[in-house]
């Protein structure tokens, strides 16, 4: 009891405002007179302001909090988006490949690239199949739109390969639509574009042909699509003729390898005959 008594007796003044507000509102609550209605109206508008003011903020800050959630959620689901997309676009260029081999009559190997040198004039390309899987020097590589380039060197588990867009490498070709022939080289620059080479103005050459590799090639199978002729200009004696090349070094990831022995024979023959010249 005297423990109360010494609470009630330290805290004396709380206590004592505690009980005059609660007689206080017991009168304003009893009272109806003009001054008390006025006052009960301001009270209550005060308070109906202040309570509009916290829900406000309250509600503000809710719904930043919502916002946050809602962006992260969607950063979340853009990555998720993105992947599946990546994943259906490798799924499908994949797939390609395999329908291609499998409608193909050549003996293809599949080969991954593994490391590339684009950019210089010296560009080369090396994928993940050798000699351990039957890859020979001066074999064709291209894929299902087209020719890349041709094996140059091998070890057992890797080749490497010099593409179309290498100054060094050059192929026999000729027009889909005249059966005019030349000689594609790169000159460097644009990774899209190479030049069509001697093919004499008496040739019969048209904006929009294709071109496909001659049977005269050293390395390549015939009739391997390699681009299309999308400039033409009449020299003295040559034409200067311009190719959008059929495939994408950009977006290159898998190559195929014809395993054409055929090929390394009339190189090798071709090599024989230029040692007794």
């Amino acid at each position: 009891m005297q423990r109360i008594y010494d609470i009630f007796y330290d805290f004396k003044e709380y206590f004592l405002l505690v009980l005059y507000c609660l007689i206080s509102l017991a009168l304003f609550s009893v009272q109806d007179t003009p001054p008390i209605r006025t006052l009960r109206s301001a009270a209550v508008e005060i308070y109906s302001t202040l309570e509009n003011g916290l829900t406000f903020f309250n509600r503000y800050f809710a719904l930043m909090e919502e916002n946050e959630r809602l962006r992260e959620q969607n950063i979340q689901l853009s990555a998720q988006t993105n992947l599946l997309r990546n994943a259906a676009e490798s799924y499908s260029r994949f797939q390609r490949l395999l329908d291609f081999k499998e409608s193909s009559s050549a003996r293809l190997v599949l080969g991954r690239i593994v490391d590339r040198t684009f950019g210089n004039e010296r560009n080369l390309i090396t994928v993940n199949r050798g000699s351990s899987d039957g890859i020979q020097i001066d074999m064709p590589v291209y894929t299902d739109r087209g020719l890349v380039g041709r094996v140059i060197l091998v070890s057992p588990h890797y080749s490497l390969v010099q593409p179309i867009i290498n100054p060094d490498f050059k192929v026999g070709v000729y027009a889909e639509k005249t059966h005019a022939m030349g000689v594609l080289n790169w000159k460097g620059g644009d990774e899209v574009f190479a030049q069509l080479e001697h093919v004499p103005i008496s040739s019969d050459i048209k904006l929009g042909d294709y071109l496909y590799t001659t049977e005269f090639s050293t390395f390549a199978s015939p009739n391997i699509f390699v681009g299309e002729i999308t400039k033409v200009h009449a020299g003295e004696f040559f034409y200067d003729i311009e190719v959008k090349l059929a495939v994408d070094f950009s977006a290159l990831s898998y190559v195929f390898i014809e395993l054409n022995r055929e090929n390394g024979e009339k190189t090798e023959l071709q090599q024989q005959y230029d040692k007794f010249q």
